[in-house]
Parts: structure tokens; C-alpha cells; sequence
């Protein structure tokens, strides 16, 4: 098979079911149509609007969970950065403040003349460049212009770096707290850093105590915000959490100071993947100790990168759709019942159509059975009602239109009759005319003939040839006066009765080779009006002839019975050859004539035939003579 023929029969095929959907639907009873139609119409407009509040309050849900988890989020990580700047800048600020009473006292020992300027000056950056603030931390003083005054790198002495913001910023504010971005001479990448300056204004020295956020994480008291991100509720069972790099929950209700790398039994594909995206929005399954199973969360988390922490906060998926769960159930309910509501409306306005539809259908039906006094009642003002009102009115004229119909009928079938009577009278005649006159003339002409011809042929005269030619074409006239008269006035019928004329029939095929025929004739049933009898002759015969010429049979049996049970007399042919194959236009004119001549009688006509035989059946009521 070819693709287009594929694509072909795959089409016949879809318009077929569409066919067989369109007729099971047009097949329907109305009340079951109504249903259909106002389920349809109700189930799609309750799954429309259903799907609408589903899909709006799921976003609506899902928006405000993820704000709030974002927000708080984003508070855990302030409030964490907040912790870790108040213990950084507390750190340096004693540091800072430390060495500014150092240089207090180094400067009072100066002037109180147990140290010189100098020596002092000297102490103190000795003091300065001993100490280290974690592990690349320091101290380093500047002037109010800028200038290095003491740092751990000699070759920076001297030298003027307010070419830095920072540096520009200590100018200005020369006390307090500052956070920036600086790279070591030999580091690759630049980090936060942080520092707290104290101005000793005798010597106009900036002290600034400096050293890298990361490196301070040891001063993080976690105890400090603990209970305030243990405190933060999502849901039911919602949480947030902190983890570090290494995996070690820092802050969890459930795993406090677990490391989830290293146990098996905690999937840690999350929180690697975390690790990876540093920030975002994540959703999976997630079972803590004690819980029974394992549920769907979503968490948001965020990164601090100076300590390598993950601060997220979490919710389950299942308490955040709990509200649907519950919106879904009331609209289920609420569907049931405006359908159940639906149902019995639609069967209560189905009935109100589909009643009066039955009784007019009903009506219908006994006036198809031939009763047009049928009538509907006219109660309803609507449209069911206007219908019965125009049934009413379409049978009065039906009933007027059949009256006057049967009236023309009975004067055209007795017109008809009289008409049909009169040829077969006519015929009659002409055939009696033929038979009585016009062949015994024709039979004395025949034997004038034969005496000429003896004549002639006696005295040898040529013309004797000639005579008996003419003899034998007289003989040929009166043979054909015969059957015409036979055929316009069938002999038999009228002299002999209507049982001897079917036999008289079976007689004139009877030189058909290979045909047998057989007649059965039931006593004193030929007692009728001879109009019914011709007429029921050429049925007959008719019915014979094409059974002869047509139907290739080899049997033909010519039947004449009463009933016994309803007085009826039945004619039946019935021959067992290869039936009547269909004319193109309809019946033969020889079917249609025998049909006729039934009808003029008041007989039933009927015609039975297939593969194995044609049989015609004549029945009708005996009419006394």
C-alpha cells in the first residue's frame, strides 16, 4: 500500500468514527441529549474555572512561600553578617583602642621626661609591628595626609597612599569602623577586608588594626543568632538552616553539628549542588531522623562567601498545597451537588418536551395505521404547545383532504372498471366477431380455394401452383383469425368455465421443450364475474409466458384454491427457475399490467421470487355472478 493510499484510507477511517459519533449522538432521545450537552457545558466550565483558581492560588501560594522563604533568607544572611561585622569591628576596635592607650602612655612617659620623643616614637611601633591580627592581620599607622607612618613593610614607609579610597576615607573620617576590597602583594584574588581606626592626635597617627573578614569566622559566637533561626517556622514543620562548606549543619533542628558527607544514610546530592550554585532555588525529597517518610520541600539558600556558609530556609510542598487539597475537596462537593441539582433539572425540562413529543409521536402513529380523528391537546402556551396546535390543524386537513381523496378514489376505480369493462366487453365482441364470422368466411374462401386448385391442377394449368400457395396462406389466416380471437376472447372461458381456460393455457406453452407443467384446481371456484375472471386469465397468463421466456425454469404449477379458513381465492404461478433480476427503470410493463389488472379487481398482488423461483400470487374476495 502506498503512502498516499495510507494517508487515504487513515482519513476514511477518522471520518468514518466521526460518522458513527455523529449518528449515535443524532440517534439519541432528547433528555438524554440535554444531558449530554448541559454535562459537557457544566464539567467544562467547572474544570475551566476550577483549573483557573487551582492554578492562580497555586501561584498565589507558591509566590508568597518563596517571598517569604526569600525574605527570610535574606534575613538569616544579614543577620549572620550582622554577627560576624559586630564581633570583627568589636575585635579590631579593641585592638585598635588597645594601641591607642599604649601610645597614650608611651607619649605621657615623654613628656614626663622618662622617655625622649624619640625613644617613645620608636617603642611604639616596635609595640605597633609585634603584633599580628589572625593569621595575615596587622597594624600600620597614618598621617592626616596619607603618609605611611608605620607598617610591616619598611619600603612603605614614607610614602603616600591616599591615592586608595580607603585610605582617602581614613583621611576624612580618621575614627571608626570600614570594610574594603584589597589583594596582597603575591595573593591572586581580591577579599573583603575589614579595619578599625583610632586618631592619636599628639602625633597625628591614624592607628588602623586590619585583617580579612574570612579569617575572623572564629569570632563568630553562633549561640548569638541560634535560637532566632531555629525560632523561624514554615508551615507546619518549615525550618531554616545553616550548613558550612565541609557539610557540618551549624544550625538545624535535627542534625545539629552532622556532617552530611559523611553520612550514608542522609542524601547529600542537595547540599553538593547548593555548594555549586551558591544561590538559588532548589526542590526535592528530604527525610530528617524520626520522620516516617520522605517528603518534598522547597528550599531557598543563599551563600556567604567569607565563611563558606549555606543559610537557607526551607518548607514542605505538602503543607504548602494543604490549602488546595482543601479547595480541591470543597469544589469536588460543591460540583457533585450543582450536578446532582443539574441532573434532576434537566430530566424534569427534558420530561416537560419529551412527553408531549412521545403522545405526539403516538398520535403519529395511529394516523400512519389509517385513524385520522387522531387529535393532541392543546394545554401549554409554549412551543410544545403551539406544535399540538398545528398537528390538530395538520390532521383536520389531512382528515378533509383523505375524505375528499377516498371520494375521488372510489369514482375513479369504479370509472376505471367501467372503463376496463367495457374494452374486455369490446374485446369480447370482437373476439366472438372473429371467431363466429369473420374465420368460417375465411374457412369458405380456403375451401373455394382447394376446389380451384383440384380444378387447375386436373387440366394441368400452371396457375394450380399458384392456387395452392393460396391455399396454404388461407389456411396460415385462419390459424392466426383463431389465435387472435383466442387471445381477445379466450374460448374456454366462456364456453367451458375459468378452470378449463388455465388449462387451455398450460396447453399453449406445452410445445416449450424441457417444461412441465402442473394445475390444481380446486372445485366450483370458477363461480365469479366474468370481468374478475379475464382479468385473473391474463394474469395468469402473463405470469406464464414470462416464466417461459425469462426464467430458464423447468417446472411451472398453475394453482386455483379457496381457503377455507378466510373464503379467499388465491392464484398463484409458480416456476422454479433463476427469479426476476431488477429492471434498471423499475418493474417490466408485464408486472406493472398484472399489478393493474389486480388492483381493478380488488385482489391482492404479490410477488415472491430469488434464486430458486419466481412465484405470483393473486388473492382476492369471490364475486357471485
Amino acid at each position: 500500500m502506498t503512502e498516499f493510499e495510507t494517508t487515504h484510507v487513515t482519513k476514511e477511517t477518522k471520518q468514518g468514527k466521526i460518522f458513527d459519533i455523529r449518528l449515535f449522538l443524532s440517534s439519541l432521545q432528547i433528555r438524554y441529549k440535554f444531558l449530554i450537552s448541559f454535562s459537557l457545558i457544566f464539567f467544562l466550565s467547572m474544570f475551566l474555572c476550577n483549573l483557573f483558581i487551582y492554578v492562580y492560588v497555586r501561584n498565589n501560594i507558591e509566590d508568597r512561600i518563596e517571598s517569604e522563604l526569600t525574605n527570610t533568607t535574606a534575613m538569616i544572611y544579614n543577620m549572620v553578617n550582622t554577627s560576624v561585622n559586630v564581633a570583627i569591628k568589636n575585635h579590631l576596635r579593641a585592638v585598635a583602642e588597645k594601641n591607642l592607650d599604649i601610645l597614650n602612655d608611651l607619649y605621657q612617659k615623654s613628656l614626663a621626661g622618662a622617655l625622649s620623643r624619640e625613644d617613645a616614637r620608636k617603642r611604639a611601633t616596635g609595640v605597633i609591628l609585634s603584633q599580628t591580627i589572625g593569621t595575615s592581620g596587622y597594624l600600620y599607622c597614618l598621617d592626616s595626609r596619607g603618609d605611611v607612618v608605620v607598617h610591616p613593610r619598611a619600603e612603605l614607609i614614607g610614602s603616600n597612599l591616599a591615592e586608595y579610597a580607603f585610605v582617602r576615607q581614613m583621611m576624612e573620617k580618621k575614627q571608626g569602623y570600614l570594610e574594603y576590597e584589597w589583594k596582597n602583594p603575591g595573593e591572586k584574588n581580591i577579599r573583603p577586608k575589614a579595619l578599625y581606626m583610632a586618631r592619636f592626635e599628639p602625633w597625628d597617627w591614624i592607628i588602623a588594626a586590619s585583617a580579612y573578614r574570612s579569617e575572623f569566622i572564629r569570632l563568630v559566637n553562633v549561640q548569638d543568632f541560634r535560637q532566632s533561626i531555629l525560632s523561624l517556622k514554615f508551615g507546619q514543620s518549615g525550618y531554616a538552616f545553616v550548613f558550612d562548606r565541609n557539610g557540618r549543619a551549624i544550625i538545624h533542628p535535627a542534625l545539629q553539628d552532622v556532617n552530611i558527607f559523611q553520612t550514608p544514610e542522609l542524601p547529600n546530592q542537595y547540599l553538593k549542588d547548593m555548594m555549586q550554585r551558591k544561590k538559588g532555588r532548589s526542590v526535592y525529597y528530604w527525610k530528617n531522623p524520626g520522620e516516617t517518610r520522605a517528603r518534598k520541600k522547597l528550599v531557598i539558600f543563599n551563600y556567604i562567601p567569607e565563611y563558606q556558609w549555606i543559610v537557607a530556609s526551607s518548607s514542605y510542598l505538602d503543607e504548602l498545597y494543604q490549602p488546595l487539597k482543601t479547595i480541591r475537596n470543597v469544589f469536588l462537593g460543591i460540583s457533585l451537588l450543582f450536578f446532582s441539582i443539574m441532573l434532576a433539572v434537566t430530566f424534569g425540562l427534558s420530561r416537560t418536551i419529551t412527553t408531549p413529543l412521545r403522545q405526539l409521536m403516538a398520535r403519529f402513529s395511529t394516523a400512519t395505521a389509517g385513524d385520522y380523528s387522531t387529535r393532541m391537546e392543546c394545554r401549554a402556551g409554549d412551543e410544545v404547545g403551539q406544535l399540538a396546535r398545528y398537528f390538530n390543524l395538520f390532521m383536520d386537513q389531512l382528515e378533509s383532504a383523505h375524505q375528499e381523496l377516498e371520494r375521488d378514489i372510489t369514482r375513479s376505480k369504479k370509472l376505471e372498471k367501467q372503463v376496463m369493462q367495457a374494452g374486455d366487453r369490446e374485446r369480447m365482441n370482437i373476439g366472438q366477431e372473429l371467431h363466429d364470422d369473420l374465420c368460417p368466411h375465411l374457412i369458405g374462401i380456403s375451401g373455394l380455394t382447394a376446389v380451384i386448385w383440384k380444378d387447375l391442377k386436373s387440366r394441368n394449368d400452371p396457375a394450380a401452383e399458384l392456387a395452392r400457395k393460396m391455399g396454404v396462406l388461407m389456411e396460415d389466416a385462419v390459424e392466426k383469425t383463431r389465435l387472435l380471437a383466442r387471445g381477445l376472447c379466450p374460448v374456454h372461458l366462456v364456453s367451458h368455465g375459468f378452470q378449463s381456460a388455465l388449462e387451455e393455457i398450460a396447453d399453449q406453452f406445452s410445445y416449450y421443450p424441457g417444461i412441465r407443467f402442473e394445475c390444481r384446481m380446486d372445485e366450483g371456484v370458477d363461480i365469479m364475474e366474468d370481468s374478475c375472471a379475464i382479468h385473473l386469465y391474463h394474469i395468469a397468463r402473463e405470469a406464464v409466458n414470462n416464466a417461459v421466456k425469462h426464467s430458464n425454469c423447468d417446472r411451472i404449477k398453475i394453482a386455483l384454491i379457496r381457503d377455507g379458513a378466510d373464503g379467499l381465492i388465491h392464484l398463484t404461478v409458480t416456476d422454479n427457475g433463476t427469479g426476476i433480476v431488477p429492471e434498471p427503470s423499475g418493474r417490466g410493463i408485464g408486472l406493472q399490467i398484472m399489478a393493474y389488472r389486480a388492483k381493478i379487481i380488488d385482489a391482492q398482488f404479490n410477488i415472491d421470487t430469488g434464486p430458486k423461483g419466481t412465484q405470483i400470487h393473486v388473492s382476492m374476495v369471490p364475486i357471485q355472478k
